[in-house]
């Protein structure tokens, strides 16, 4: 009990120490406020505001009724200056828009007004498509058995006597019309020497 107490004090007078030498001191990250409101009918209000302690700000603002018009606003505003105001409605005629901003490289206008300045870059390239290249014929490999139980001289069940013979050689698919060069990249690499030189040779 008495080390619990200690711990208790000690941090304590470490929060206290930390005031004192001014690293304590409480920073205001921001504020923010909000509100909402509704009523039986379906008409609603809600409106919210956030300002961080750096000075950037953004807030929204909508209204709307029981015949689902929507009428309100959101705004943002960055730490280095740049601001954006919307505007909008939406009602039986359609969703409307108007924004205003000091953001580079725009100028407020009416929605509609609005006129994309992006360059010509110039027709573009016809698309083309490729066919994939035929794969080769390829000889087919040597035929081996599969084992007849599962495990192998040292796998699972060479403890009991379960261990699956040897693979045999049952079957040699060759095709000897097939080039010469094909057959020396091939054959080498799935059969012993002495069984090629027997089969080439016949």
């Amino acid at each position: 009990m008495i080390a619990k107490i200690t711990i208790l004090f000690t941090a304590l007078a470490a929060v206290q120490a930390s005031a004192l030498l001014g690293h304590g001191a409480l920073v205001s990250t921001g504020v923010s406020t909000s509100a909402r409101s509704q009523d039986a009918f379906g008409n609603y209000a809600f409106g919210y505001d956030i300002k961080d302690g750096l000075g950037a700000a953004n807030s929204r603002s909508e209204v709307g009724d029981a015949h689902g018009n929507k009428k309100g606003s959101y705004t943002i505003a960055d730490i280095d200056g740049r601001a954006r105001r919307v505007d909008y409605v939406a009602d039986g005629h359609g969703f409307r828009a108007t924004v205003k901003t000091n953001e580079p490289g725009t100028a407020a206008s009416a929605p509609a007004a609005a006129l994309i300045a992006s360059p010509y870059a110039g027709p573009v390239a016809p698309v083309v498509n490729h066919v994939a290249p035929a794969v080769p014929a390829v000889a087919a490999p040597v035929a081996l058995a599969a084992p007849a139980v599962y495990g192998g001289v040292l796998g699972h069940g060479a403890a009991l006597g379960l261990a699956a013979p040897p693979l045999l050689l049952t079957e040699v698919l060759l095709d000897l019309d097939t080039e010469p060069s094909v057959l020396d990249s091939l054959l080498p690499l799935v059969l012993p020497t002495e069984l090629l030189s027997v089969l080439v040779m016949d």
